[in-house]
């Protein structure tokens, strides 16, 4: 009882000093008798407006300066009219329970209303019923506190501006089934000299409720009206009404499985004739608040009910999750953020409170009767060149949501806290990082060229990177200069670009090295690049070559989802220890290779923006297919070899709602000829040549043999699988985010004249290689632990020869 009393006198206060706030909004929030709330609840207006709760049981007004009467009904609780006065901000409101008889929940007509729902997609869903369609849409997106959105009164205090405002007008094309293509007429962001594309990569747009899965920024959840719906969530109706002038079941659904299957909870309007979506209100409380509102007009003559307009509401949550437009170490743009590595460097400024994104979508120009022929290898967002410069006219004409005062104001807002806070700047190093380059002036230091180390040099120390768009747009130099302290050398490499096409990506390159490499590694000259500092497996490489290496190449893309390199190079080779091979009778110890090289990159199902200055992939979708062919020959620029070489390797993920995750990577290596042991193949072991698991403790890798050691097996034809499955993280906190993987790998090959190279003994994989294990990802601060065994034709006799105990770390910005 006391408990209770100081509650209520807590509650009492509160809205008292609300209450001296002239331009505090009204919330209510509905109750049961144990606090408990009721999320989804059915607001009736006295004006004819109907409305919902949210997932916390709350409803913000928006504040007219009149009294209002709101009818309340929920299931198994007596409905309720309550009035809210202009003078109330903060209303708690209980609901009594109905007698138990007259409390069943509704089920079963809901299911059955499900199941025909679902079967009736092809005729509802306009992607499944339009051949082809074209439409424009004007998207305002908006970061301003959560009070303000819910009150009419914003324009009598304008100087306020929002904390980020962009526009976008777009035409979006359809056609039999292929992804929708986004051309993008009208861009602009409030405050900002140079456009900020990276809004238009983000997913702020809710998709259809009819497909297999809903994403919602960079988070999957269970597609409502999916396939197997009934599977991931529970569905209750509610209710039967009127809405647009036809008549609606009222169906409430939530995941059936939080804890397992991601998944929304909201209401849905469903046509009671022919069971299409009128209206749907979804949303999420966890780690974000999220909620979106879909709403919908009728067509007519095609019997079909097409998106209207969208809303999109993104606040902060529990935590744990980042909401920002530009990254969480950027205050600019951010709404919610977790700890960042970058924060060291970037010392983001504090984050307002109560803040809220709001992403507001309106469709209109809806076209059914032009054939859209959409060509096969475009980008999915393209901007136009005038998009960037369109005249205060263009958006007079295609805003189709409204513009206050307060919104005017937010350009000049903008544009002194990117004075302030030297805001672009950050920008450009939080991008650069990524790629992994620190950008100083006109130069980009690549970050994995300052400091590595391996058996042969010890300590690598050096610089290296590549001019940037700082000093042009066309042309680059790059260059790096290392040195090892084991082997007392100085290594270096010099080149320059020039672009010969920007839309294309067409780049002339001339390069010379003088370095190391490892033997028998085989690399790509195009491959999927992840940000890597270090190359856990470089710490314990010994077996090494020298080289001074002159090429020439051309880049092109082909298609937005085809990239390529044709690359021409005369490779002089030094060996480092005492190798020598013999070919037609004669030693050879130091050679040389000429050699002609194609290379592509193949992403069928990725995700491309093409904007007037740039091409880049914003989502990558598996399957990756990385393809090479390289070709050396004797007597060409002082060649000393004929010999071929083939490599394709095919990965491939797939991420489930439960968030588990499988990864698969193939990999064949194929090369005949004189080929000598330098330009063979290994399968990159990881596993230093010492007795003891403990003094093999090292960092282990991705697709590396853990439990293979280094120059035990060489081939000149191999293939290799990498299967990894991770189960469903466990959430302990920011700092600890438990991740069990399964892992296993395997890998045959052979050697065809193993004779033929000598002063070396190694083992071929002509009898298979197998090891299995797991690992614990993220225990620590991105630390975790892996363990592998090696079994199968290369088991070794004791336990400690076969095991591999190592640790990991995913570095995460």
């Amino acid at each position: 009882m006391r408990k209770e009393l100081i509650r209520r006198i807590f509650i009492s206060w509160g809205i008292f000093f609300l209450c001296l706030s002239p331009l505090s909004s009204q919330t209510l929030k509905l109750v049961n008798d144990t606090g408990e709330a009721f999320p989804y609840a059915m607001l009736e207006f006295s004006s004819g407006e109907i409305d919902f709760t949210d997932g916390l049981g709350q409803y913000r007004f928006r504040k007219s300066g009149e009294k209002k009467e709101v009818k309340i009904t929920y299931p198994a609780y007596k409905p309720r009219t309550i009035e809210v006065l202009p003078s109330q901000v903060f209303l708690e409101v209980r609901l009594d329970p109905l007698a138990p008889v007259q409390s069943q929940p509704n089920l079963t007509p809901a299911i059955e209303i499900i199941k025909e729902a679902i079967a009736s997609k092809a005729a509802n869903d306009p992607d499944q019923k339009l051949h082809s369609y074209s439409h424009k849409s004007y998207n305002k997106l908006s970061i301003e506190r959560q009070a303000k959105l819910a009150q009419d009164l914003r324009d009598q205090d304008p100087t306020g501006g929002n904390s980020f405002l962009s526009e976008k007008v777009a035409t979006y094309l359809y056609a039999d089934g292929e992804p929708k293509r986004q051309v993008i007429e009208g861009f602009e962001t409030a405050g900002f000299d140079e456009p900020a594309y990276e809004v238009l990569e983000l997913e702020l747009e809710p998709p259809s409720l009819y497909k297999k899965e809903y994403s919602i920024y960079n988070t999957t959840y269970a597609g409502p009206l999916a396939s197997r719906a009934l599977k991931n969530y529970t569905f209750t109706l509610r209710d039967t009404l009127v809405h647009k002038g036809r008549e609606v079941y009222v169906i409430h659904l939530k995941p059936r499985r939080p804890g397992v299957i991601s998944g929304v909870e909201g209401i849905l309007f469903l046509n009671t004739s022919s069971l299409a979506i009128q209206y749907a209100k979804l949303g999420i409380a966890g780690k974000i608040a999220m909620e979106a509102v879909h709403q919908y007009t009728y067509l007519e003559e095609e019997d079909l009910w097409f998106p209207e307009e969208q809303t999109l509401t993104l606040s902060p949550g529990t935590g744990g999750k980042n909401i920002s437009i530009f990254g969480a170490s950027i205050s600019l743009g951010t709404v919610q953020k977790t700890f960042s590595p970058l924060d060291i460097l970037l010392q983001p400024e504090e984050i307002e409170e109560d803040l809220a994104l709001l992403s507001q979508t309106h469709y209109y120009g809806l076209d059914l009767e032009k054939e859209i022929a959409i060509p096969k290898y475009t980008a999915h967002i393209k901007v136009l060149d005038s998009a960037v410069n369109r005249s205060p006219g263009f958006w007079k004409e295609n805003r189709k949501i409204d513009f206050s005062s307060r919104d005017n104001y937010t350009a000049p807002q903008v544009r002194r806290r990117i004075l302030r806070d030297n805001t672009l700047r950050k920008i450009e190093i939080n991008d650069a990082i990524a790629n992994g380059f620190f950008p100083v002036g006109i130069w980009d230091f690549k970050l994995s060229r300052f400091l590595h180390f391996n058996n042969y040099e010890g300590i690598r120390l050096g610089a290296g990177g590549q001019t940037n768009r700082n000093f042009s747009e066309n042309f680059r130099l790059e260059g790096y200069g290392v040195y090892g302290f084991k082997d007392h050398r100085f290594k270096y490499g010099v080149g320059a670009g020039a672009l010969l096409n920007q839309r294309t990506g067409t780049w002339w390159n001339l390069r010379y090295n003088d370095d190391i490499r490892e033997v028998a590694v085989y690399e790509y000259l195009k491959d999927v690049r992840e940000f890597s500092i270090f190359e856990p497996r470089t710490v314990n490489i010994s077996y090494y070559y020298g080289y001074r290496k002159l090429e020439s190449s051309l880049e092109h893309r082909f298609t937005p989802r085809l990239d390529t390199e044709l690359q021409f190079a005369r490779n002089d080779i030094f060996q480092l220890r005492d190798y020598a091979f013999l070919h037609d009778g004669e030693i050879y110890r130091d050679y040389t290779i000429s050699e002609a090289t194609l290379s592509f990159l193949w992403q069928p199902f990725s995700q491309f923006i093409s904007t007037p200055e740039d091409f880049s992939s914003y989502k990558s979708n598996y399957p990756l297919i990385t393809g090479q062919v390289s070709r050396s020959f004797s007597g060409v620029l002082g060649g000393d070899f004929d010999f071929t070489k083939v490599g394709l390797k095919v990965q491939y993920a797939r991420e489930r709602l439960d968030e588990s995750y499988t990864q698969v990577t193939l990999e064949g290596n194929l090369g005949f000829g004189d080929l000598p042991l330098t330009h063979a193949f290994h399968a990159f072991p990881n596993n230093a040549n010492r007795p003891n698991i403990l003094d093999r403790f090292a960092i282990a890798g991705k697709i590396s043999f853990e439990t293979m050691y280094f120059n035990e097996f060489f081939s000149d034809r191999q293939a290799a699988v990498h299967l990894r499955h991770q189960f469903r993280p466990i959430n302990i906190g920011s700092i600890s985010n438990p991740r069990l993987v399964l892992v296993t790998r395997h890998v045959i090959g052979d050697f065809q004249n193993p004779a033929a190279h000598q002063n070396i003994s190694f083992n071929t994989l002509q009898h298979g290689y197998s090891e299995s294990g797991l690992e614990l990802n993220q225990i620590l601060l991105g630390f975790g632990l892996s363990a592998a065994y090696r079994y199968g034709a290369y088991h070794l006799p004791t336990f400690k020869e076969n095991f591999s105990l190592k640790f990991t770390f995913e570095f995460q910005l």
